[in-house]
């Protein structure tokens, strides 16, 4: 396994880890269909694992790599040619770091000024739903966020196995039904929440204690919350800042790219196959958008092979399980280096994830 392929094992493991806390968040509010009562009791078996040390500890261990990798992923890049999918995958894991930051201190400092006020729903919607209703908005626009970017991530990973078409009718339901659900679960338990603060006026100044006591602790944070913010985008710049430098780099080393029904593309010498194919809009397969795990992006090279990249260890693997020709490489993995380069596209355009599942039953649309 070459670095890259390990890097991306390490961050698909940590994005895994932040999926099941999430899972579980989302699970234990969807359970307010039923009644508060419903969350309150599952709530130790669902969160209590993540409020212990190991558990906070593999928690944030996994979002720091994660986003760490992610900052990498993009000052690793050579040009910002995406597919949509992930375009929108890119922007979500942008913004998760800076929603969760406020969420996180909040939720801390909670805990250690009252014991019991991070130990049940009840009060902390309370708070949502009648004395912070914007930061109700923050909260569950967070949890939102990172599920669907890591819904996206899954998905993407899980589609390219063969077990998909076994588990898939099951798991994209549910990868769509749990945040609908969970959004339910949280109006009706804030619902029930809203009925108790008007018939118990005690709970209701035990609330408004809690509350100020978490307030007059948080505030003074806010400064330190700022330099986070500020350390993030200053890495965050950085990351894009030697994208840049690498796009202007090579900007007037330009290749031109033949291809088969006599297309053709250019674009800056060192871009994989892929990329040039994307910003000359030259419609080609890539189904995991250019990770080499799929197999559907390659070519077959007529002229200008010593002109590509040599071909690393993944980009093998990927070629043999797919059975592919000696003279075929992953238009993802191969860069052109040099001009003269001529390929056949061996996959139609509109090539889906069997491709990838099963390519030997696109083996003769291949021929």
């Amino acid at each position: 396994m070459n670095a890259d392929m390990a890097l991306r094992s390490v961050r698909l493991v940590c994005g895994l880890v932040l999926m099941a806390f999430v899972a579980g968040h989302l699970s234990n509010l969807i359970l307010g269909i039923h009644s508060l009562a419903a969350m309150e009791a599952a709530r130790p078996y669902l969160m209590g694992p993540w409020r212990s040390g190991p558990g906070i500890v593999l928690l944030g261990g996994a979002a720091l790599i994660h986003i760490a990798l992610g900052l990498y992923a993009i000052a690793s890049r050579r040009s910002l040619a995406m597919s949509r999918t992930d375009v929108v995958q890119l922007m979500l894991g942008l913004v998760t770091p800076p929603l969760l930051l406020n969420h996180a201190v909040v939720m801390h400092m909670a805990g250690e000024v009252s014991p019991g006020f991070d130990s049940t729903f009840g009060q902390m919607l309370a708070v949502y739903w009648s004395f912070s209703p914007h930061y109700a908005f923050q909260q569950v626009s967070v949890v939102m966020v990172v599920w669907m970017h890591a819904a996206i991530g899954l998905h993407s990973w899980l589609v390219l196995r063969p077990i998909w078409k076994r588990i898939g009718g099951l798991v994209a339901p549910l990868l769509f039904a749990i945040p609908v659900l969970a959004l339910l679960g949280f109006a009706e338990a804030g619902r029930e929440v809203l009925e108790r603060l008007n018939a118990d006026p005690a709970w209701r100044q035990h609330i408004i204690d809690n509350l100020n006591k978490v307030v007059a602790v948080t505030k003074p944070l806010e400064s330190m919350q700022a330099r986070i913010l500020m350390g993030y985008g200053a890495l965050l710049l950085g990351a894009f800042g030697i994208l840049g430098w690498r796009m202007l780099r090579d900007r007037f080393k330009q290749v031109e790219l033949a291809y088969d029904e006599g297309l053709r593309a250019r674009g800056r010498a060192g871009l994989s196959i892929l990329e040039i194919s994307r910003l000359g809009e030259v419609p080609h397969a890539s189904v995991c958008s250019g990770r080499g795990r799929c197999g559907t992006c390659r070519v077959r090279v007529v002229t200008g092979a010593d002109r590509l990249s040599p071909m690393a260890e993944g980009e093998r693997g990927t070629l043999q399980r797919v059975g592919a020709a000696d003279d075929e490489r992953l238009g993802c993995q191969a860069r052109v280096l040099g001009a003269g380069v001529e390929v056949v596209r061996v996959l139609p355009p509109y090539a889906d994830a069997s491709a990838a599942r099963a390519p030997e039953d696109w083996a003769e649309d291949a021929a």
